[in-house]
Order: structure tokens, then C-alpha cells, then sequence
């Protein structure tokens, strides 16, 4: 994998992790969220980590090859 090919994916990694981490602040300062809601953020908030581990394990297996 071409440098800037890595250098991107591990851009879009952090951008992520960035959404992430708003989400789980954004949804710290809220009171009363229905359990639906508050379900579907945590569901929302584990795609994002899963994006995250996603794509730093493409960058790794891309640099071992």
C-alpha cells in the first residue's frame, strides 16, 4: 500500500475516534434519555470503535505485506 494510502486511512482512524469520543461527550451532558435512545447512541458509539479497530488493522496488515 502506497504511503499516502496508509496516511489516509489512518486519517479517517482518527477522525473516528474524534466522533467517538463527541459522541460519548454530547451524550454525557444529556439528562433523560428514553432507553431506546440512549441504546442507539451506545449501539452508534460501538460501530465507531469498531470503524476505528477496522481500519488500524487494514493500515497494519497493508504495511506487513
Amino acid at each position: 500500500m502506497p504511503d499516502a494510502s496508509a496516511s489516509h486511512l489512518r486519517t479517517l482512524a482518527a477522525d473516528a475516534e474524534v466522533l467517538q469520543q463527541r459522541l460519548h461527550d454530547a451524550v454525557a451532558g444529556l439528562d433523560g434519555l428514553p432507553p431506546t435512545v440512549s441504546f442507539r447512541l451506545g449501539e452508534a458509539s460501538a460501530s465507531l470503535g469498531s470503524a476505528v479497530r477496522s481500519l488500524e488493522a487494514a493500515v497494519s496488515e497493508a504495511a506487513s505485506a
